[in-house]
Formats: C-alpha cells, structure tokens, sequence
C-alpha cells in the first residue's frame, strides 16, 4: 500500500492591508484609531493604539486596552472605583496612506 503524495506547503497567508481611520489616514492591522485632534464631531488628526478593540481616553494621547476600559489618569480602570489597574498606552500619529503606499515602491 502506498502513501498518498505530500500535498506540499501551504500558501502564505495574505498580508492584512492597514485598517483605515477616515479617507486619508490608517494604522496596522491589530491597532485602534483614537481621534487626537476633535473639532465638534470632526476629527483632524488621528492616533494609533498599540492594542486592538481599544478604549480612547479624553486625554486624546492615550488609550486603555478593553479588558480595563474605564481611563483614569494615566491609569486604567476594570471597572470604575476597581482596585484594578494597568498603565495607559501612548497613542502615536496616524500615517496618510500615501506614506504606506511609498514603503511599497520598489
């Protein structure tokens, strides 16, 4: 009896395109878009938060990662009044998606 042929590796798994904030901006894939400049209910600059389905703090320069979701300071909070706690994360610039599509030329 004999095996059956080796199927060979398998196909790379796609590379995810940068998730978008708005028209003009986007980060990584895995990352939340936190609005870092707010003008009523328009937004003007866009931050990334290192960590994904994140909560934005007022502060607009930092996020909370969802399983502690309530920002206090430069803390965040399970739940309000909760014991506890973990450090906020920093938020950095959105890039335009011009500047991804240049990373891209040969």
């Amino acid at each position: 009896m004999e095996n059956p042929p080796n199927p060979g590796p398998s196909p790379p798994s796609p590379i995810k395109p940068p998730t978008k904030c708005d028209k003009y901006y986007s980060f990584p894939e895995g990352n939340t878009c936190c609005c870092l400049f707010k003008y009523s209910k328009y937004c003007f600059g866009w931050g990334c938060c290192p960590l994904e389905a994140a909560t934005c703090c007022f502060d607009n320069t930092s996020c909370c990662p969802h399983e502690y979701p309530v920002c206090n300071g430069d803390t965040c909070l399970m739940s309000k009044n909760s014991p506890f706690s973990v450090k906020v994360f920093k938020c950095t610039p959105a890039k335009p998606f011009w500047a991804h599509s240049r990373n891209n030329m040969a």
